[in-house]
C-alpha cells in the first residue's frame, strides 16, 4: 500500500484553511459591527428626538383644542383664557425653534404640557381652581345696625 494515501497532509491543509477563512469572517464581521453599530445608535438617537418632537407637538395641538372647548362659565372661562394666552405665546415659540430643540428642552416643555393637561382634566369636569364662596351680609347689618352708625372724623393732620 501506498504510505502517502494513509498520511493525514490533506486533512491537516483542509483544516488550517477553514481556521483561516473563519478567522477572517471574524474580523470581517466585527470590523462591520464597529462601523455598523455607532451609524445605528445615532440614527435611533435621531428618531427617538424626533418621536419625542412629533409627540410634543401632538399634545400641544390637542391642549390648544381642549381648551378651546371648556364650557364657558364666568370662573372657568377665565382661567382656560390664561392657559390659552399661555399656550398661544408657547405656539409661536414653537413653531420658531421646534426643529432646533434637544432632548432637554423638549422634555421640559413637555412636562409643562403634562401640568397643562392636568388643569384640562379638572376644567373639563367643571372644577374651577379654588372655589367661589357666597357671603351673607345680614349678619353684619345686623351688628353695625345694633352698635349704631358713629361717624368717623378725619385724621388730625400735622400743622
Amino acid at each position: 500500500m501506498d504510505k502517502s494515501l494513509m498520511s493525514a497532509k490533506f486533512k491537516k491543509d483542509y483544516i488550517a484553511h477553514l481556521a483561516i477563512g473563519i478567522f477572517f469572517f471574524i474580523l470581517v464581521t466585527e470590523l462591520f459591527i464597529a462601523v455598523w453599530l455607532p451609524i445605528h445608535l445615532r440614527s435611533e438617537n435621531i428618531w427617538e428626538l424626533q418621536v419625542a418632537r412629533q409627540d410634543m407637538i401632538d399634545l400641544f395641538d390637542s391642549l390648544r383644542n381642549g381648551f378651546g372647548k371648556i364650557s364657558k362659565t364666568s370662573q372657568l372661562e377665565g382661567e382656560a383664557n390664561i392657559v390659552t394666552k399661555c399656550l398661544d405665546t408657547m405656539a409661536i415659540y414653537l413653531r420658531t425653534y421646534q426643529a432646533k430643540l434637544n432632548a432637554g428642552q423638549i422634555a421640559e416643555i413637555r412636562s409643562d404640557m403634562d401640568d397643562f393637561q392636568k388643569i384640562l382634566d379638572r376644567l373639563q369636569k367643571d372644577k374651577p381652581y379654588g372655589r367661589q364662596d357666597k357671603i351673607d351680609p345680614s349678619d353684619f347689618l345686623k351688628r353695625l345696625s345694633a352698635e349704631g352708625m358713629k361717624p368717623v372724623s378725619p385724621p388730625e393732620s400735622d400743622k
